[in-house]
């Protein structure tokens, strides 16, 4: 007989409802975990299961609360992964909002003109994907144990990264928010904006020096590691990447989440049924996604248990939404 199990509410890979949400729940390497190995020593590239700032998670105060484990690069790798969006993002802009922790400057590039990209949106998601967009760089800043990063719009040119010109501290976990504008063939970044908040009307930087044509979708999502390990894309930490057309996608409150519950929610399962029950009796729909963001369960239920015997075993997202409120959990089918 199956067995199911249900995991804390949370949203793994894309989705075909406003944004992908990776919050690296699983174990082992990113590979085997919906990501694309496209260059370098593959397997490298792990989730994190060791303690951090709040449980396994990275997390920034004010943000909705992060989910399961973390992820790293590590001086010296060559790995670079892309994870893909369950379908490509045709209308701008895009955004996407990702945790960072840099663990020691003495591995990043020098305070060099160019330094080192870890993070990008690619236009091509795939094992042979050689373009990026909306690239953020780091290097080692102006004092001891501090970085500085940029952001580069395309490639082609005199693309050159425009950088903040604050150093930020190693050891501390800051919020990211990049924009790519296809329109324009424009990237900006927004370093710790408000949670909940509008977007700011500046960026800390902006940057237009790559004079590739702009593609005519983003498909994925890319983490890279360069150089080697003395001088590269150093040791980071990277959590709850978001991707989106909305800067509010991208940039969750807590307090909008908590205000956003459905009172009472229960899901649970019993013999090949999911029960879903809550404080109201107004109707549920019950919507079950496979890792890569496919429709698999699509139905609305009053009282009535969802039957999920067709399922094989493997991770499944579950989302209920009840008067336009919308909930999530992880279901494991064994």
């Amino acid at each position: 007989m199956k067995k199911l199990y249900f995991l804390v509410s949370l949203m793994i890979g894309s989705v075909s409802f406003g944004q992908t949400y990776i919050p690296f729940s699983g174990t082992g390497t990113l590979a085997s975990n919906g990501w694309t190995t496209h260059s370098g020593t593959a397997g490298q590239q792990t989730i994190l299961t060791t303690a951090s700032d709040n449980g396994n998670s990275l997390s920034y105060t004010g943000l909705a609360s992060s989910s399961g484990n973390r992820t790293s690069i590590i001086a010296g790798n060559s790995e670079d992964v892309n994870f893909p969006f369950t379908a490509p993002i045709t209308t701008g802009p895009v955004y996407y909002s990702v945790l960072v922790k840099v663990l020691d400057a003495a591995q990043l590039n020098l305070n060099s003109s160019t330094g080192d990209y870890s993070l990008a949106l690619t236009s091509v998601a795939s094992a042979s994907t050689t373009v990026f967009q909306s690239r953020i760089y780091f290097k080692q800043g102006s004092a001891a144990n501090t970085f500085v990063v940029g952001i580069l719009n395309n490639s082609g040119g005199t693309a050159a990264p425009s950088y903040i010109t604050t150093d930020l501290n190693v050891n501390t976990t800051y919020l990211f928010v990049a924009k790519y504008d296809f329109t324009t063939n424009t990237a900006s970044l927004f370093i710790n904006p408000t949670p909940g908040g509008t977007e700011p009307t500046t960026a800390n930087a902006t940057n237009a020096t790559g004079t590739t044509a702009a593609p005519t979708q983003s498909a994925g999502f890319v983490i890279r590691q360069g150089g080697n390990a003395t001088a590269g894309t150093g040791n980071v930490e990277f959590d709850e990447v978001r991707v989106s057309t909305t800067w509010a996608n991208v940039t969750p409150s807590s307090l909008a989440v908590s205000q956003n519950e459905i009172v009472g929610l229960q899901v649970y399962s019993n013999n090949n049924l999911l029960f879903v029950t809550s404080d109201s009796s107004s109707d549920k729909n019950v919507v079950v996604y496979d890792m890569l963001g496919k429709v698999v369960v699509n139905e609305t239920v009053s009282s009535q248990p969802v039957n999920v015997a067709n399922l094989s075993s493997g991770a499944y997202i579950v989302k209920v939404t009840e008067e336009g409120k919308t909930a999530t959990k992880k279901l494991v089918i064994q």
